[in-house]
């Protein structure tokens, strides 16, 4: 479906484009944007829901965090950006090393747009708090950024809401990830960083 909707949506976007000076067509355009983010968002969850569905993969959590280390470095590069990552070497996650990339991905790359100088990457891994249930991991991804309000806490955590239009993305990123999280059981909260910015804690299931 969302598919379907691509096509007829491009139309509508090159036709309103062509009179920019009419509002009526500003307004087409802004609406347009609106509904290409949300096909871009139910397209990324019919992608992650099917492949959550395979059972039994198991990812090495530490060699994909440094992996990630070093990519968001070399992209934010021009910024400056030192990211240090503390992973503990017996970390496994019960899921995808690809779905455990975009989550990571997406907070650590949210956190270098917002941080001064400096992001930090922590992994940690929590016993099963009962038998059978297994372990759980805490990734937490730190900035030294301006951090945020109360309300601007609970205005990034819906869907497609940014706080600053200079800083690229889409918007969906923080969405992506609470999803995904979800599909495997696990949960995304944000809150006050030590170093003065945000924190995105990630759970998810371990091994």
């Amino acid at each position: 479906l969302a598919h379907a909707i691509k096509t007829p949506l491009s139309v509508i976007v090159n036709e309103a484009a062509a009179h920019k000076a009419d509002p009526f067509a500003g307004k087409v355009l802004e609406q347009a944007d609106v509904m290409r983010g949300q096909v871009a968002h139910h397209l990324e969850r019919a992608r992650i829901a099917a492949r959550v569905t395979i059972v039994g993969t198991v990812t090495e959590v530490a060699p994909a965090i440094e992996a990630l280390r070093r990519t968001m470095e070399k992209i934010h590069r021009d910024r400056g950006i030192t990211i240090e990552a503390k992973a503990d070497p017996y970390a496994k996650f019960r899921g995808e090393r690809q779905d455990l990339e975009e989550m990571v991905g997406n907070l650590v790359d949210n956190a270098c747009k917002w941080a001064a100088s400096q992001v930090l990457v922590e992994v940690l891994v929590e016993p099963e708090a009962e038998p059978g249930a297994g372990s759980q991991l805490r990734i937490i991804v730190d900035d030294d950024g301006r951090g945020l309000s109360e309300g601007e806490l609970a205005q990034v955590a819906r869907r497609g809401q940014r706080l600053d239009e200079s800083k690229p993305g889409s918007g969906l990123g923080l969405s992506i990830v609470v999803d995904l999280a979800a599909l495997y059981g696990g949960s995304l909260v944000l809150g006050s960083a030590p170093t003065g910015g945000l924190r995105a804690e990630l759970r998810l299931p371990g091994v």
